[in-house]
């Protein structure tokens, strides 16, 4: 009776190929990396934090919450990471390909939950 009226629906993605897609392992392990960096750092400036430490004490709250409290919010990030913002004032060229790593992947997700 019921044959036929599910065949042409989509099936959405489970969460797993969600994650794939979107590259969700490989930013935290980015993350993780660039946590491990701005822990080490110290002094410096940026627009919106008055050291390297301020901006490390945020990172880690904010990182916490995306891994920990299930807050799919990467808005922050995405300000943190973008070309010459924050992470780009504290670590310079030395980071510039993880930040942007971590921005394009960001991006994405923040693009997709808006």
């Amino acid at each position: 009776m019921f044959k036929g009226i599910f065949k042409n629906r989509k099936t959405e993605p489970s969460k797993v190929e969600t994650w794939k897609k979107f590259e969700l392992f490989e930013l935290f392990n980015d993350l993780d990396k660039a946590e491990k960096i701005l822990s080490e750092l110290s002094g410096g400036y940026s627009g919106n934090f008055i050291d390297a430490e301020e901006f490390h004490k945020e990172f880690v709250e904010e990182l916490n919450d995306l891994k920990y409290q299930n807050i799919p919010d990467f808005e922050r990030i995405c300000i943190w990471f973008a070309p010459t913002s924050a992470w780009d004032d504290f670590v310079g060229m030395d980071g510039i390909e993880l930040g942007n790593r971590i921005y394009e992947r960001a991006n994405k997700w923040n693009k997709a939950s808006g």
